[in-house]
């Protein structure tokens, strides 16, 4: 398969755009968090080395770091929701015609929803490490660029949302109770510090920028 992150972003979009299963919502949240990223390793570049942030350097030189080794992780989520789609779409193609295929396929679909979610639930707790730099980028990031920290938020909350909605849309079929319990108590943990953080600093830039 045709990695997504080697295509341009025209065919990603036209691939996005056709009668595909693949991508999906799950690719797109993860291209946005890897957009946020890449937001605040922006800032920070414009940030180092300017006098007016001396006292930051440092500080700016270890967000830079942290953005890089963020990176690779992140931009490869576009590729594993889809690569975690497969397994599971398989398995709604089994046979179920016998009581032992029946059991096979219910096997194999509890397993893949399984591991179809946990790519959305590593993106969220990704979520927190930008969240953390941006949250950071606020207070030491150049001025001049403050409005591209307000834009990398709101791109990171987004991925978040979105990345809920892939969760459910598969645990919902998962019948180990104590995995589905487990799993929703942490995601709605993780979503309420996000969206509750990212539109702090978002109000934040606003009153920078008015």
């Amino acid at each position: 398969m045709t990695k997504y992150v080697d295509m341009s972003m025209k065919k990603f979009s036209e691939e996005l755009a056709s009668k595909k299963s693949m991508p999906g919502g799950g690719s797109v949240a993860a291209y946005a968090l890897t957009l946020s990223n890449s937001l605040a390793s922006m800032v920070s570049n414009f940030t180092t080395g300017k006098k007016k942030y001396a006292e930051f350097e440092e500080d700016i030189q270890n967000i830079l770091k942290k953005t890089e080794f963020i990176s690779k992780k992140v931009i490869d989520m576009v590729d594993e929701d889809a690569e975690a789609f497969l397994p599971l779409a398989a398995a709604y193609k089994m046979p179920a015609e016998s009581d032992d295929e029946k059991r096979r396929k219910y096997t194999e679909m509890q397993k893949c929803l399984k591991n179809a979610a946990m790519v959305p639930m590593n993106l969220l707790r990704l979520s927190l490490e930008i969240l953390d730099l941006h949250e950071e980028l606020l207070i030491k990031g150049s001025k001049m660029l403050i409005s591209d920290v307000g834009v990398g938020v709101q791109m990171l909350k987004a991925a978040a949302l979105s990345a809920r909605l892939n969760v459910l849309i598969n645990i919902k079929d998962i019948n180990d109770c104590e995995y589905v319990e487990k799993i929703s108590s942490e995601m709605e943990v993780l979503i309420e510090e996000i969206s509750n953080r990212c539109d702090k600093i978002y109000r934040g830039v606003l009153e920078n920028v008015r």
